[in-house]
């Protein structure tokens, strides 16, 4: 079909008699590879005539087979949602589904699904709640426990890994220095590599101990639908059996990714503990970082190729190529070296620390010791709270001063033990980083002092919201904020120390991007 033929077709089936159903509205969504009409109650999904080389649906018979193989594989996890195949027919009058006529294409036909309860609107509404993840996990562990194993090397060998990525690689190079910059190309290039150099035997290993199986494939949160005790996953990769048939950190990390590129290291954490506790060893911590850049990099593919999709108009060119470009930056943070020795992230309350300080140890598993839980330690009240004005009560010179050597202790501790550490304090003073400072030094460890700031206003949304959270462990609110004042390094504080300001307006990928980049 030319594409005046497919322009005609798509035309037609926006209108509401060419549906047998005759729903009140059509509405089209387009991917790279798929129309998909939103039709009433039903969807109706045509594969598009394209060649990607990884996706051929060239012609007639190919979109029909893989139709028949998305109606059967999705029907694991996605349940009676997914009702059966149409015929897309033309008739003198034009382009139908169903009925007589001559044959032009095929069409996956599925309830359409609740969205207030897709995964990326609860977590959009603030609704997404960790149960709901637990429930996830739990379908999912039954879905890989009874999923086809495959032993062979066929699937999940490092060599076929290799040639994923690799393919990833050169169908991007015309895409360097337009949705991604060479710097971070080459980074992401090196740290792939590397890693299936170096990990030969885990893929060994992984493949010959029956983690490779027949999975989803597109894990995503725009795949997940969370309703009320019976959540199901859709539309799976049907084009590819390499794409599906792969390790299971594989599968699970796509979804992990996606958590963290919505700015949620924190539920991408739990799910994925939840994930290591109820999968035991079909779990591999080890993958997870290659796994997810190696996901984050096809996103950024996909989206690449909608980028230059000329049949989109501009506006959509464009959003799909900044989006490319988050993407790729998300796979830059997890191809960079996680941060040695000691990260000190200081400036004033309300201004991001914690968040920064959470995210980063989600990602690396570094040990994050913060001053508001140590303070209350030393006077044994974990977890409630001990609002004074500023200055007083145990927010007094005296309390401060032994609340940062006990985080100083705490943190030459956890650099013996093997761990890198993120201090998450104030630390207005030069005399309290100072503390800091001689652990790094005495330990042989690099210190870096990455300063949060934020304009005011910010801060005092920062601090609102905290506030009516209820839940943080923080005293601090926006009278005790408006009188803290934060000391620049000197030249000789910074002779000890690299130092690096980040604007906490920024959202998270960003900030960790940042700090991956210099």
């Amino acid at each position: 079909m030319n594409d005046t033929r497919q322009s005609a077709m798509v035309n037609d089936l926006l209108q509401t008699n060419r549906y047998e159903s005759a729903p009140e509205r059509v509405e089209l969504v387009q991917t790279h590879a798929s129309w998909v009409f939103l039709a009433g109650d039903q969807v109706y999904k045509i594969k598009k005539p394209v060649d990607f080389g990884f996706l051929d649906f060239s012609t007639l018979a190919k979109r029909r087979f893989y139709c028949q193989e998305e109606l059967r594989l999705n029907q694991r996890l996605g349940g009676d949602y997914y009702l059966g195949i149409e015929n897309v027919v033309r008739r003198d009058d034009g382009y139908f589904f169903g009925g007589d006529g001559l044959i032009v294409d095929y069409a996956v036909v599925m309830r359409r699904l609740p969205e207030a309860f897709l995964m990326r609107n609860l977590l959009a509404e603030g609704l997404l709640k960790e149960s709901r993840i637990d429930e996830l996990v739990d379908l999912l562990q039954t879905f890989y426990e009874q999923a086809k194993v495959f032993k062979n090397g066929r699937f999940g060998s490092r060599e076929k890994v290799r040639f994923d990525v690799e393919e990833n690689f050169s169908q991007t190079e015309s895409f360097v220095n337009d949705t991604i910059l060479t710097r971070d190309y080459q980074r992401i290039v090196k740290f792939s590599r590397d890693f299936l150099h170096d990990r030969h035997k885990l893929f060994v290993r992984r493949v010959k101990e029956g983690a490779v199986r027949e999975g989803h494939g597109d894990l995503h949160m725009e795949h997940v639908c969370l309703t009320p005790g019976a959540p199901l996953v859709y539309d799976c990769i049907e084009f590819n059996q390499r794409f599906r048939r792969l390790d299971v950190v594989n599968d699970l990390a796509f979804l992990a990714m996606d958590l963290e590129l919505n700015n949620r290291f924190d539920f991408a954490a739990y799910f994925i503990d939840h994930c290591r506790e109820r999968l035991g060893s079909l779990f591999e911590p080890e993958l997870l970082l290659f796994y997810k850049c190696y996901r984050a990099y096809v996103r950024g593919k996909v989206l690449s190729f909608l980028s230059a999709d000329p049949a989109l108009e501009a506006g959509a060119r464009g959003q799909a190529r900044i989006r490319a470009g988050r993407y790729f930056q998300l796979a830059t943070i997890y191809a960079s070296s996680p941060p040695e020795g000691i990260t000190l992230l200081a400036g004033v309350s309300g201004s991001g620390k914690s968040y920064l300080a959470q995210a980063l140890s989600a990602l690396w598993g570094s040990k994050w010791l913060r001053s508001d839980v140590v303070r209350k330690e030393l006077h044994g009240l974990a977890g409630q709270k001990a609002a004074a004005p500023f200055g007083k009560g145990i927010y007094n010179q005296e309390t401060t001063q032994k609340t940062y050597q006990l985080l100083a202790e705490q943190t030459g501790a956890a650099i013996v033990s093997g761990s890198s550490v993120i201090v998450d304090a104030s630390s207005l003073k030069a005399e309290n980083r100072e503390l800091i400072y001689e652990v790094a030094k005495s330990h042989g460890v690099p210190v870096r002092l990455v300063v949060c700031r934020a304009p005011w206003p910010v801060l005092e949304e920062n601090l609102r919201k905290r506030a009516a959270d209820g839940v943080d462990v923080s005293d601090a609110d926006i009278e005790i904020a408006r009188c803290q004042r934060f000391e620049s390094p000197t030249l000789e504080e910074l002779e000890k120390t690299s130092w690096l300001e980040v604007d906490t307006r920024r959202d998270l990928v960003e900030q960790l991007y940042q700090l991956v980049s210099v």
